[in-house]
Parts: C-alpha cells; sequence; structure tokens
C-alpha cells in the first residue's frame, strides 16, 4: 500500500505502486498546481459524497474495506484511493480530468499543508 506524493514548482505528483497501483489501474498524476483550489485532511466518515459518482469506471471497490479508481463523469469525476484509514487528504481541483482527489496517505496532514503553501503562489486557496 503505497501512494507518494511530490510537491515541485509546478505540479503535485502523484505517484501509485504496488496493490494501489493494481487496485485503482492507474499509477500517476501530474495535477498543475495551479489547478488545485483545496487541500485539506477529513475524517473518511466525515467526506462529503458527491452526487453522480456512483459510476465506477476502472477500479475497484470492496464497501468498508477499499475503495480504488475513477468514479463518476465529467464534470464530476474523482479518483479514489483509500483502504480502512480514518484520515484522508482530500484534494479539490478545476478545470481537469479530475474534480477530487480522496488519497489514503501517509502523513496526509504534512503533504496537504505542502500542497496548500505551494499553490498559494499559483493562486489562493479556499480551504
Amino acid at each position: 500500500m503505497s501512494i507518494e506524493a511530490v510537491v515541485d514548482l509546478d505540479h503535485l505528483t502523484i505517484t501509485l505502486t504496488g496493490p494501489d497501483r493494481v487496485f485503482s489501474l492507474k499509477n500517476h498524476m501530474e495535477i498543475p498546481l495551479g489547478k488545485i483550489s483545496s487541500a485539506e485532511v477529513l475524517e473518511r466518515k466525515e467526506i462529503p459524497p458527491t452526487p453522480g459518482t456512483w459510476l465506477r469506471a476502472p477500479g475497484t471497490h470492496i464497501p468498508g474495506l477499499i475503495r480504488h479508481g475513477s468514479y463518476g463523469r465529467v464534470p464530476q469525476r474523482e479518483f479514489w484511493a483509500i483502504y480502512r484509514q480514518r484520515l484522508a487528504l482530500v484534494i479539490t481541483v478545476e478545470d481537469w480530468h479530475y474534480s477530487r482527489l480522496v488519497l489514503g496517505i501517509k502523513d496526509a496532514p504534512v503533504i496537504a499543508a505542502e500542497v496548500r503553501t505551494a499553490a498559494e503562489v499559483h493562486h489562493p486557496l479556499s480551504g
């Protein structure tokens, strides 16, 4: 179970390896920092559902255990990569492939702070 997030001058790079890569059928994403509108850490049970994101393609979902992959359709397409973690990194993105990413990532509060700080250079974040 490994999800890595690296913030550079212009992008947030998400890399999935091992089972995360297999379950989500994705291995790499680069999100322009200028498109990130928020980065926060939420308890999994407090993540608000997005209407219309029940459609999963591709990915893996076992209720209460794992939710990995792409959900919904544009403009509300989301990417989830989470197991039973209590905390999740939730990134809201504007005008990109996904409108929201929900990641069960180690050190989520540290990564969220790094993303917020880097994205502030490109535009003020809402939260």
